[in-house]
């Protein structure tokens, strides 16, 4: 698998000099514009003029005079304009190239992991399904419940799906802010992480929703207040470490027994920003990671070690998750 993987590292590395000459070629075009800039302005302006400006500062502000004589180069008003527009086109057009090869970059970094990513998976997880392409959420869980509006739809990559101990399981990263187009623009992140979700063999009516106390996920939990609850447990160290809203406070007392609490308690230990819902039969977690796009990827080979990492980092919750609510 090795040997197949070095053309998609070559192609990275073409990308990674492609970005480098765009940024190079940015920098070069925008200074030597503004140097034909300042140069059109001055153009009216005749070169002996400008020297004997120059020639006439008093010797304690020589520095101006040295400025002026530098500024002097003789070319006419067209000179300076055709030069400015022949710097704007190489700056507009490395940017064009910067923008091409970070498109191209993301693309083969999806393909790769979508021709590789399922191979390293089989070792750890069997009949799953992987998507590695960014996309709009399909269950939209999170508006559902009332913590999201949906302006502040979310959205999702690296999916994986399929069956674990008997159980319908799903796991993507998610991320949503506060203005979507047909593409997500918001540079306000309000939710971001991994988010799972478990199709339990048990079914169980209402919705509970416990988070993380001083989670960084912003929900605001204003907008339940008209038709969910806050409620207290008697077990004084999960009050502690989780706010829990519901619908049903008999069915929230059912669930959420001692046992139950203390394996939210535990897996608390190991995700410290962590919300659960529970909701018709299924269990939802969202994981805090900021772990969404991340552009220093980018400067990692192509290796089985990554996926390697990338499969654990991901998809390790999954284990973790389900085999302690099943236990």
């Amino acid at each position: 698998m090795s040997k197949r993987m070095i053309p998609y590292e070559l192609g990275k590395l073409l990308c990674l000099l492609c970005e480098l000459a765009g940024v190079c070629g940015i920098a070069y075009g925008a200074v030597r514009a503004l140097w034909f800039v300042s140069q059109w302005a001055l153009s009216p302006l005749s070169e002996e003029l400008m020297l004997q400006v120059a020639s006439a500062v008093p010797e304690k502000f020589a520095f101006a005079g040295k400025i002026i004589t530098f500024f002097t180069t003789g070319l006419t008003a067209d000179q300076a304009k055709a030069a400015l527009m022949r710097h704007l086109l190489l700056a507009a057009g490395s940017l064009l190239l910067l923008l091409l090869a970070r498109l191209l970059l993301r693309l083969l970094e999806q393909s790769f992991k979508q021709r590789f990513m399922p191979v390293v998976l089989q070792e750890d997880f069997d009949q799953f399904t992987y998507r590695a392409k960014k996309a709009p959420a399909e269950d939209e869980i999170l508006c559902d419940v009332g913590l999201l509006s949906r302006v502040e739809r979310y959205y999702t990559a690296n999916r994986l799906e399929g069956l674990y101990r008997d159980c319908w399981v799903a796991s993507q990263e998610i991320i949503c802010g506060g203005v979507y187009g047909e593409n997500y623009t918001s540079h306000t992140v309000k939710v971001r992480g991994q988010w799972l979700a478990i199709q339990l063999n048990r079914e169980f009516s209402g919705t509970i929703i416990l988070e993380t106390r001083g989670s960084k996920n912003r929900f605001s939990h204003r907008s339940l207040a008209g038709k969910m609850c806050q409620i207290q447990f008697t077990y004084a160290a999960f009050n502690d470490q989780f706010v829990c809203y519901t619908d049903s406070t008999e069915d929230t007392y059912a669930l959420l027994t001692r046992e139950m609490a203390d394996k939210l308690l535990s897996l608390q230990e190991k995700y410290p920003d962590l919300c659960v819902i529970f909701r018709n039969g299924c269990i939802y977690a969202l994981i805090r990671r900021r772990s969404f796009n991340r552009r220093w990827e980018l400067a990692i080979p192509f290796c089985r070690p990554w996926l390697r990492r990338e499969a654990m980092r991901l998809y390790g919750s999954v284990e973790d998750l389900t085999d302690l609510l099943l236990a």
